[in-house]
């Protein structure tokens, strides 16, 4: 996408949430983020955010963290029409008004620190530099950024990665590939994929739908965010 393509995106996605009764305008502000308040946050972490999420973080602050939406229940890879779909809560990173990407920081210092920690993980730094955690989904939801050529229906390609925060031996949990190289546990094809489930409503329809044919009563949107 170009520059213009993804801040049309990001807006869009943003006016879905309201559309979609599950934010208010209240909840929403112009961004406080700018250019070199991203550039710091890049340097300090020897890191280049993605143009999408670049733009994402300079579009509107907000102070919630919690929300739903539906998916695919088996899995992002099973995202096919007629396949079960899910209620599915996440916590994805505040941008509060006031120091706005101080969750960012907070995220990608207690994230590195875990992973260096000699009674943890026991990771050199040069091998999650290129993870930014963003959330949580079921464990620490980043993004890789040396994920770039994402192909929807191989998760081996997908950039956003889950790491269960209890679990230590990558290894074993399969974090790690054959050729030593860390992928988590590949969750979400991408932080495009990311804003059309949970902004836009990618699966509203479908859910509805399985809902009606269940005779189960319609979800409230309202309730799809939490603080």
């Amino acid at each position: 996408m170009t520059r213009t393509d993804e801040e049309r995106f990001v807006k869009g996605a943003f006016r879905a949430l309201i559309e979609r009764g599950a934010a208010t305008e209240q909840m929403l502000t112009p961004s406080t983020v700018t250019d070199l308040d991203i550039v710091k946050f890049e340097k300090t972490f020897d890191i280049q955010i993605p143009s999408l999420f670049r733009t994402y973080l300079k579009a509107y602050c907000y102070d919630f963290s919690v929300i739903c939406a539906p998916v695919p229940v088996d899995g992002m890879e099973h995202w096919e029409p007629g396949s079960e779909k899910g209620l599915w809560w996440m916590e994805l990173v505040s941008l509060p008004k006031e120091d706005p990407l101080k969750n960012l920081y907070a995220f990608m210092e207690s994230f590195r620190s875990i992973c260096t920690d000699s009674d943890l993980v026991n990771l050199g730094l040069d091998k999650v530099r290129n993870f930014i955690p963003i959330g949580e989904w079921d464990g620490l939801l980043c993004m890789d950024i040396n994920q770039t050529a994402v192909q929807e229906n191989n998760p081996e390609t997908w950039q956003l990665s889950r790491f269960e925060q209890t679990v230590f031996d990558w290894e074993k949990a399969g974090y790690i590939d054959e050729r030593g190289v860390v992928t988590g546990a590949r969750t979400i094809p991408d932080f495009k994929t990311l804003l059309e489930i949970y902004f836009y409503g990618k699966y509203d329809r479908e859910y509805e739908r399985q809902l009606r044919e269940r005779g189960e009563e319609m979800p409230d949107y309202a309730f799809y965010i939490q603080k």
